[in-house]
This record gives C-alpha cells, sequence and structure tokens, in this order.
C-alpha cells in the first residue's frame, strides 16, 4: 500500500497548512496527516523527533523524512525500503557511485563538499553525505529516536541524529540518489548559520572542544581588537594632542587592557559575577606573568643560547596567548556554581 504522509508545520508563512488540508479533502486525513505546532520556527529537528514520535506510538515499521520541494524523488521510497533488511538507517547519498546533483551552481556545490569532508574528519561515520535530509529509519531506529537530545536548529541536526544513533549501535548504509535543487524559493542557508554550524559539528563530538574553539577565537579576536585601540590611542595622543610618549603610552595601554577585561569577561567568556575588582586584579596578574614569562624566555634563547630572536618572539606570541587563555577560562572568568 501507498505509504501515509506526515507534514508537519511550525505556522510558516507560505501557506503549507492551507495546501496541505486542501489536500486532505481530495486524498483524506488518514493517509495525508497535518500536524500544525504553536512552537514557533522550531527547526528541522524538533519537526523530525516529532514525527518520528508519532510513527513510534501508530507502530510504524518505517518512517522516511524528506524535503517537500521535491529535491528528494519520491520514486526512491522503494529503494530505501528495500535496503532495512540490512541496516537500521538508510541514507539517501550525493556522493556514492550512481548519484547525480541537479541544477546546484558550482558555489553550492563547493560548499556541500566542504561541510561534508568537514563533518567526516570530525565525526567519522561511515557515511559519505552528512548533510542530506532523505532518509530512512527502521524500526530499532525509531525506537531510539523520539529520545534523542537534538540541539541546533539548522542542517546539523541531521548530522547529530546519524552521530547518536550510530553509538547506540545502529548500522547505518547508504544509495545514490538524484538530487535536484528546488523548483521555488532559495535556501535558508546564511554565513551566520555556516559559522554556527561549523561550531555546531564540533559540539556533536565534543562539547568542551566547541567551547573552547567558539571562546578562543572571541579571545584572539579581543587581543586583535584592543591592539589596534592601544596603538590607535597612543598615536591620537603624541601625534594630534602632543603629549608625552610615556605617559600617552600608559594611558593607551591601561584603556586597551581595561576594555580588553570588559570584552573577555561580557563576551568571550559570558561570566556574570559582579566581582569586577577581584576579576580585574587577577586578569592583570596574569597579563603580567605572561609578559614576564615572556622576557625572561627571550633572553634565555636569544640572549644566553644566541637563538635569533625574530623565531623566538614568534613562538613566545601562540604560547603566551594560550597561557593568558587558559587562566581565564579555568580561573579568572569561571562562574562558580552555588
Amino acid at each position: 500500500s501507498p505509504p501515509d504522509i506526515l507534514v508537519v508545520d511550525d505556522h510558516s508563512p507560505d501557506g503549507t497548512a492551507k495546501a496541505v488540508r486542501d489536500l486532505q479533502a481530495k486524498y483524506g486525513a488518514d493517509r495525508l496527516q497535518l500536524l500544525e505546532r504553536n512552537e514557533g520556527k522550531a527547526g528541522r529537528g524538533s519537526a523530525c523527533l516529532a514525527g518520528f514520535r508519532i510513527a513510534r506510538e501508530r507502530d510504524y515499521k518505517a518512517a522516511i523524512e524528506m524535503d517537500a520541494d521535491l529535491s528528494h524523488d519520491p520514486k526512491d521510497i522503494p529503494r530505501f525500503l528495500a535496503q532495512l533488511s540490512g541496516a537500521d538507517v538508510v541514507i539517501g547519498s550525493k556522493y556514492v557511485p550512481g548519484s547525480r546533483i541537479i541544477g546546484w551552481e558550482w558555489y553550492r556545490k563547493v560548499l556541500s563538499r566542504a561541510a561534508n569532508l568537514y563533518a567526516g574528519l570530525i565525526l567519522r561515520l561511515p557515511v559519505h553525505d552528512y548533510t542530506n535530509g532523505y532518509r530512512c529509519y527502521g524500526e530499532r531506529a525509531l525506537a531510539h529516536l523520539p529520545e534523542l537530545q537534538i540541539e541546533g536548529t539548522g542542517f546539523t541536526v541531521i548530522p547529530q541524529m546519524s552521530y547518536e544513533l550510530h553509538r547506540l549501535g545502529m548500522r547505518l548504509t547508504e544509495i545514490p540518489i538524484t538530487f535536484t535543487n528546488r523548483r521555488h524559493g532559495t535556501s535558508n542557508m546564511s554565513l551566520r548559520e555556516m559559522r554556527e554550524s561549523f561550531l555546531a559539528i564540533l559540539h556533536i563530538r565534543s562539547r568542551s572542544l566547541a567551547l573552547h574553539v567558539a571562546q578562543g577565537a572571541k579571545f584572539v579576536t579581543t587581543g586583535l581588537t584592543n591592539s589596534f585601540i592601544d596603538f590607535g590611542i597612543l598615536a591620537f595622543c603624541v601625534e594630534v594632542l602632543a603629549w608625552p610618549l610615556l605617559f600617552s603610552n600608559v594611558l593607551s595601554t591601561g584603556i586597551a587592557v581595561t576594555n580588553a577585561f570588559y570584552m573577555n569577561k561580557r563576551w568571550t567568556f559570558k561570566n556574570e559575577e559582579r566581582k569586577h575588582a577581584v576579576q580585574y586584579a587577577q586578569f592583570i596578574l596574569v597579563y603580567g606573568s605572561s609578559f614576564f614569562l615572556a622576557q625572561g624566555i627571550l633572553w634565555f634563547f636569544a640572549i644566553e643560547l644566541g637563538f635569533w630572536y625574530v623565531p623566538v618572539k614568534l613562538l613566545i606570541i601562540p604560547g603566551a596567548a594560550a597561557w593568558n587563555y587558559l587562566w581565564m577560562h579555568h580561573a579568572v572568568f569561571r562562574e562558580r556554581k552555588h
């Protein structure tokens, strides 16, 4: 018999729910089902888990998720179901022999390849296509899917489901498909979502690693920003105001260091504690210790041992940055749980 269809709609403004209700009048609400949720734009992961929960409650033996814009060909459904005899999850892949992509510009292909290469390096699953949402889940996978703790709203919920199911011992396999670019509308992928997806893939594998990468990037950005602030104020005081160099240097450094403190506290580490004076003192102590350590290392290797100072200095800079970051993360801006 033909499969039952469930459409999950989060009040999308394109009239999806009305279109489905019109079709229900023609095909019947038993075979074409509509789930309207009042959660706003809760995301693909939440919508899929809601559908899988209904499939399990109604004792379905398999469930398929797919895009409704005809990028995924419904004629492939029998091939998905045929593979369930040897697998728990069947993935429609764009990157196995026999697959095709129709209608994508070159940059979409490059982005997709890069995303899958990156996801593969981090997650190490036995699949080639981590991002395609045309998938079939068998009975064993359906028993676990509704309970998975899926985070995020973008495409990363797809590899996250695959990773969690693989950890639970589910067997994954792929079949080739022809992926056709959507006929109407545009992709929702933005630069912000790409950046968030980069961290989300790390988060799937290791929350700690994802946190360090995100905070580390902000920490470096804060350092570069305040280096420019320091230099800009110094140049303005000396060249425009004609103030003494020493006084101008102390002033510019003090402003830059104080701004760096607040940027790291509020933005990099998102620390909400009100121990500003104590933390500022610790902040200065950490940077002071790294400064004197750096001078000692430079003196030992460049002066005592005779190494060229340039490579020594180039090694000291990232070392000092790492020293400062680790102290900030684990001590100065680490929020204590009460």
